[in-house]
């Protein structure tokens, strides 16, 4: 009963315990076990040498703890404002910083932590599209984040086919709405081109995408020892999705499109792991959007109290698994 009277309180006070909850993370993984961590190179179009060069800096790591917190904060007022989940709940934040941090703890800063940037605002963005149904602005800032994030990151390709999808099954069905996402599509590429063309390596920027796109290892192969953790989070997604399934006549229908978009998100992000490369865990911080919501509506909905207790444990032993 304790923690499912925590999972399903509307207070905040957890919100204000998470920068401490991270700094402590921060303190054991780097002070009690610090080593230089792996190195995650992962050179998009659009690139930062400096990131990639000096991952295994203490106080860059520091600096992504931060950037983390601050996109923890980010996933809870989309949800507040929004209101696609079933009640108010900090549970977003905190599952997002819990299944995140590891993944800076071994990685450090890189591209993809600047793509899950990219990609919260473009969520924030698909949502308002779904509330503000008379406005096209929304769906074109939709468009212009999730190209830059796959900018960013090639190998999260499969969001810009998610995009051209999910917008249908949001209500944004007509010519005017596909021609803003696409506007939003062209006007990132447009710029990343103008400066290849400038660098005179324009004809140089397919082979690049490609390259990109096709380097490294299945998923799977790498860090095998985090892959317990990993089959927690199925077993987690499977109950949360039934839970979804079988609540979903009962949301109202701004909040079945805000939740529908975060599994479809999660689909076709999550279907790359099994047939794209990866050079580390860094698209974890991608996946781990849908999933802290999709987690976060089980457990403020569940009713079989036992069983949210055992989920919540298991969950928590997988996030602190990923960490060390």
């Amino acid at each position: 009963m304790g923690f499912n009277s925590v999972l399903k309180s509307k207070n905040l006070y957890l919100l204000y315990l998470l920068p401490f909850i991270l700094a402590a993370i921060a303190f054991l993984r780097f002070t009690l076990d610090g080593d230089g961590g792996i190195i995650c190179r992962e050179n998009g179009l659009i690139s930062f040498p400096f990131l990639n060069e000096n991952q295994h800096l203490l106080w860059l790591k520091a600096a992504g703890m931060f950037v983390l917190l601050c996109l923890s904060f980010l996933i809870f007022f989309i949800a507040d404002r929004y209101k696609f989940l079933s009640r108010i709940t900090v549970l977003p934040a905190l599952f997002y910083a819990l299944m995140s941090a590891g993944i800076i703890c071994h990685y450090g800063v890189n591209n993809y932590l600047l793509a899950a940037f990219c990609m919260i605002v473009a969520i924030s963005r698909l949502q308002s599209a779904i509330v503000h149904s008379n406005s096209n602005a929304p769906v074109f800032g939709f468009g212009l984040f999730t190209c830059l994030a796959v900018l960013l990151c090639p190998k999260l390709v499969s969001l810009l086919l998610w995009a051209i999808v999910v917008l249908p099954f949001s209500g944004r069905a007509n010519v005017k709405d596909l021609v803003a996402l696409f506007i939003g599509f062209f006007t990132t590429l447009f710029f990343t081109a103008a400066y290849y063309f400038w660098t005179d390596q324009l004809f140089e920027l397919p082979a690049v995408f490609s390259e990109t796109l096709l380097a490294g290892e299945g998923f799977w192969r790498l860090m095998p020892e985090k892959l317990a953790a990993y089959i927690v989070f199925g077993v987690l997604i499977i109950v949360s999705l039934y839970n979804v399934i079988v609540n979903s006549s009962t949301a109202i229908v701004a909040q079945r499109r805000g939740i529908f978009s975060m599994l479809s998100m999660l689909l076709f992000a999550g279907s790359s792991l099994f047939f794209i490369p990866f050079n580390c865990h860094g698209i974890m911080l991608i996946l781990a959007i849908p999933l802290s919501y999709l987690f976060s509506q089980y457990f403020i909905s569940h009713r079989i109290l036992w069983l949210g207790n055992v989920l919540f444990l298991l969950m928590l032993t997988a996030c602190v698994w990923t960490i060390w």
